[in-house]
């Protein structure tokens, strides 16, 4: 009898090793049924087009990726996490991904066509077990890449949107609508010293505004990566970005719910931030007028800060899912 694969990685090794070792296995190596041995069987996943639950899920869904895209690698970019070995880590990993498109995906038949996007998750683990995740798919990138049309993609994937999924996207609008700024916006802070208050800050300039404050937090070359194939060049450029989402989302909330930051080199730190912003579709996008209907965005972020100010950043959600948000009947 086949004695059953035993994992390389444990509860005991260095955080970012065992990040990038299991996620190796996984895909690289097809060591897919690990996945039990990674994740609880309690495990929950968040994301904006979907809910899974359990390890067994997870190996489903990891299957049924590699039946559409068989060579799928993923390359690591970073690695940002904060905690210990006793009251657990919280990880934050951004991979770009490479594979071909040669089995059927939700968006039809196989292309045979090469694939490209960055994905980013969010990873809670205890004992060496991943309890709760947080993924952030570029899926319109994916999708346009193999020739789906954008708003037939989202329409289906409205079509696959489940109760659970509807119910928690509403309570997460209702829980964001709730919170408060906790940051004076005019007192200096600096990335290395309060990571989460400088998130706070950075993040309360993009949506409401505030210009003069978001010049004091990025460098003038600051960099934004959005995909694989969507960069912004200059603080002014990052800026302007952001406030295109405002006028799609009219009035925004939203929220900082975690920061991971480690320094680097004498005056640099990478910080990594989940949010949540909601607002209603108050701007077309992408063809469809407004319809007053509410949106929700998770998105992750990474900065790389140098001197004390933005240098790099990548900012990652589901703008296939934010889209099928306009269409729910």
């Amino acid at each position: 009898m086949t004695e059953a694969r035993k994992g390389a990685y444990g509860a005991d090794d260095d955080i970012v090793d065992y990040i990038l070792g299991i996620t190796f296995e996984i895909w690289e190596q097809r060591g897919v049924d690990l996945i039990h041995e990674y994740y609880a069987d309690d495990c929950v996943v968040y994301g904006l087009d979907g809910i899974t639950h359990g390890a067994g899920e997870v190996v489903a869904g990891t299957w049924a990726t590699l039946e559409a895209f068989p060579d799928r690698n993923l390359l690591a970019e970073s690695v940002i996490w904060s905690g210990d070995r006793e009251s657990g880590y919280y990880t934050s990993h951004r991979l770009s991904s490479r594979a071909t498109n040669k089995g059927e995906t939700v968006f039809g038949p196989p292309t045979g066509g090469p694939i490209r996007m960055t994905n980013i998750a969010d990873c809670v683990i205890n004992d060496g077990l991943i309890t709760r995740e947080w993924l952030v798919r570029d899926n319109m990138t994916l999708a346009q890449q193999i020739g789906a049309d954008p708003l037939a993609a989202a329409r289906d994937m409205v079509g696959r949107r489940s109760d659970e999924l509807a119910n928690w996207l509403a309570s997460e609008s209702a829980r964001v609508r709730g919170v408060n700024v906790p940051v004076d916006m005019s007192a200096p802070v600096l990335p290395r010293e309060n990571p989460e208050t400088f998130a706070w800050k950075v993040l309360a300039s993009c949506w409401r505004g505030d210009k003069a404050t978001f010049d004091t937090t990025h460098a003038p070359y600051s960099v934004m990566h959005r995909s694989p194939f969507r960069h912004y060049s200059g603080r002014d450029a990052v800026f302007e970005y952001y406030q295109s989402l405002r006028k799609i989302l009219g009035q925004i909330y939203f929220s900082v719910d975690h920061v991971s930051s480690q320094p680097f080199s004498h005056n640099g730190v990478d910080i990594a931030v989940r949010w949540t912003a909601t607002g209603t579709h108050d701007g077309a996008v992408m063809g469809v007028d407004p319809t007053g209907k509410p949106m929700l965005i998770l998105g992750i972020t990474h900065w790389h800060c140098i001197a004390d100010h933005i240098a790099i950043e990548s900012t990652i959600f589901d703008d296939l899912a934010v889209l099928s948000q306009t269409l729910v009947e």
